[in-house]
């Protein structure tokens, strides 16, 4: 077992004290309630503002430059309420009410409309093959849907209460909830991981040196380290829906919802690490 998941796997790992956050920028000014970054390949970033859930063509997404300047407000506008949003290739997937929208990428021209089996669909997460993992977090569950567009429910039962959060490495795929859950591909076997104190998560996201980083709901960022440790980078401001981190910037990218902004963090070596 590796040291990150030997980590995860102790459930009663105390809590650490937070650390001051190296704040690199503050982006504020026409976002309405911002909830996922998501950075691009040529280092932009896209951010999905939900602006009300029942307010339908009140949403739209920002794209905003590598140091925090706005690029365009409203890149895509007349969404309903978009949360998580994944990029494939030039396939840009964005979770709006219950369909996945899918937008050709760099133009964001609309390509397709899937209507999800789901109850609040929130987060999306895509395989190489181009299935798209999508939680379901009134449903509890995480729907699959094939390149084919056929859907059906990960594991064949909802089991991941809350389901808000995911992320794939590779064969792995992560889902945050009340808990935090690894679910192996190549089995459905899930494992519930992370400490008890870890709950309510949205953001999870993995470091090419295999650091995994949490934000729970309007919380810090967390980090397991790949060598051992953990640390709670926090601050004033940093209260997170779900975030996201740019390996080429040594940023993670959180947005904070009902406050307004996105704040860029720092990412520097981690605790335990080399």
């Amino acid at each position: 077992m590796s040291t990150l998941m030997t980590l995860l796997t102790t459930l009663a790992l105390l809590q650490p004290e937070p650390t001051p956050a190296n704040v690199t920028w503050v982006a504020s000014g026409e976002f309405c309630e911002p909830e996922t970054v998501l950075p691009l390949p040529d280092d932009t970033l896209l951010i999905s503002n939900v602006c009300g859930f029942n307010e339908p063509g009140s949403g739209f997404l920002t794209l905003l430059g590598a140091d925090g300047n706005v690029i365009d407000w409203r890149i895509v506008d007349e969404l309903d309420a978009p949360l998580g949003m994944a990029l494939k290739g030039e396939r840009l997937f964005v979770i709006d009410s219950n369909r996945g929208m899918v937008f050709a990428w760099p133009r964001y021209e609309l390509l397709e409309t899937i209507d999800l089996e789901t109850k609040v669909a929130n987060d999306i997460a895509v395989a190489p093959n181009g299935t798209i993992y999508v939680t379901d977090t009134a449903g509890h569950k995480v729907v699959e849907v094939t390149k084919d567009g056929e859907q059906s429910v990960l594991t064949g039962k909802a089991q991941f209460k809350g389901a808000n959060g995911i992320h794939l490495d590779g064969d792995t795929l992560y889902v945050g909830g009340i808990r935090l859950w690894q679910v192996n591909l190549g089995d459905d076997s899930v494992t519930t991981i992370g400490p008890e104190w870890l709950t309510d998560i949205d953001g999870i996201e993995m470091e090419p040196g295999g650091t995994l980083q949490i934000t729970p709901v309007a919380g810090p960022l967390v980090r397991f380290c790949d060598g051992g440790g953990v640390e709670i980078l926090a601050g004033d401001g940093i209260s997170s829906a779900n975030h996201g981190y740019a390996a080429s910037l040594g940023l993670a990218l959180i947005p904070t919802g009902f406050d307004g902004t996105v704040v860029a963090i720092s990412i520097d070596g981690c605790l335990g690490s080399e």
